[in-house]
């Protein structure tokens, strides 16, 4: 057996350049084993972590009136939003599923006729021509149209089934986010605790706190992009019922989901308008005009106030964040591309102006 003295330098390194090697291989082997292993919870756990992290200040005032019991504001503020947010979808879903089937069958009984159009519509702008043409056959029944296009209509009532399905797995996995929410503010010291450790951990720093950044990140989407949107389609809401608009609720709800896509209100806007418009209602329809106009306006007002309050990174960073994650994994992109970017433009800053973590 060689002497180790004996051995050659550049032999020495090759084996431990090699024996390195494996040890990175065998631990990036054993890290993606146990991710493949906890991917179905991981979607759960990040929206647990995003609730908990939004709720945390809330948490915090409801334990000290109660007397510092963490764990049970903890099972009260789970119960309370369990009910609110979990109850009123299902609630929702099957009032809107029963409002379809009654209209369904009023309209096979002859109870519900879709008038002719009138000729005005041709001359709306841009879509005059097409929106006649389709109300025109909506008008000569619904049959008329199915028997028109039977491979449109399949792909639609496909995609219709899918998307419920996917809904109704997505209020599954928010149900169980709320339950380990719960969990995690009940836990909330070790929980921060263990965050903070784990940022300082991976960039080697305790000055430079990532774990708040994400943190204030985090609340800001959810009050400039959530809270915003749904103030906005709780306003527009309102106007729609006032305004005698059928549906009111559905259309609400539609505006709620545009305006998180930051797709906006207008679209839904712009039918409604239309629809009041040519319905012969003048005065409604120019009370529900001045009405959109400010509610139409509210994103551009409370969107920086909110997602710029207390940020340690500039808004338009956020914002960005938000959208470009939201294009790149969907809803719940909206946070951790807000979050990963915020991190990013940190780290960017702190290597440009030469300063130490």
């Amino acid at each position: 057996m060689d002497n180790p003295e004996n051995v050659p330098p550049k032999t020495i390194r090759a084996q431990q350049i090699i024996h390195v090697t494996i040890q990175l291989l065998a631990l990036a082997f054993l890290i993606a084993w146990c991710v493949h292993i906890l991917e179905p919870f991981l979607s759960p756990i990040l929206w647990a972590a995003i609730l908990a992290v939004s709720l945390y200040p809330l948490h915090q005032r409801l334990k000290k009136l109660l007397g510092g019991r963490g764990v049970l504001s903890a099972v009260l503020m789970t119960i309370v939003i369990f009910i609110l947010l979990i109850g009123m979808g299902a609630w929702f879903g099957l009032k809107t599923g029963a409002e379809i089937r009654n209209e369904i069958s009023d309209y096979r009984e002859g109870k519900i006729k879709i008038p002719e159009p009138p000729a005005k519509v041709k001359t709306w702008p841009v879509i005059g021509a097409k929106a006649y043409q389709i109300w025109g056959q909506f008008a000569a029944g619904i049959e008329t149209i199915i028997e028109k296009y039977p491979d449109q209509i399949r792909t639609i009532t496909t995609y219709s089934l899918a998307l419920l399905a996917t809904t109704g797995k997505s209020l599954l996995i928010f149900a169980l986010a709320i339950i380990i929410s719960g969990v995690f503010l009940s836990y909330s010291e070790q929980s921060a605790r263990f965050a903070r450790t784990l940022f300082n951990r991976l960039i080697n720093s305790e000055k430079f706190d990532m774990a708040a950044l994400a943190a204030v990140t985090i609340r800001n989407v959810v009050r400039g992009i959530l809270g915003v949107a749904f103030i906005q389609s709780v306003c527009a809401g309102a106007g729609f019922a006032v305004a005698g608009i059928p549906y009111a609720g559905i259309w609400a709800l539609i505006c709620l989901v545009l305006a998180i896509i930051q797709v906006g209100i207008f679209p839904v806007v712009l039918l409604v308008m239309i629809y009041i418009w040519t319905s012969g209602r003048t005065t409604a329809a120019v009370l529900l005009t001045i009405w959109m106009i400010p509610v139409g306006f509210l994103d551009n007002i409370l969107k920086p106030i909110m997602m710029g309050k207390g940020a340690p990174v500039p808004m338009l960073i956020i914002f960005l964040g938000s959208l470009g994650g939201f294009i790149y994994s969907g809803f719940i992109g909206l946070f951790t591309g807000a979050v990963i970017l915020s991190l990013g433009y940190r780290l960017f800053d702190v290597w440009l102006k030469e300063t130490s973590l």
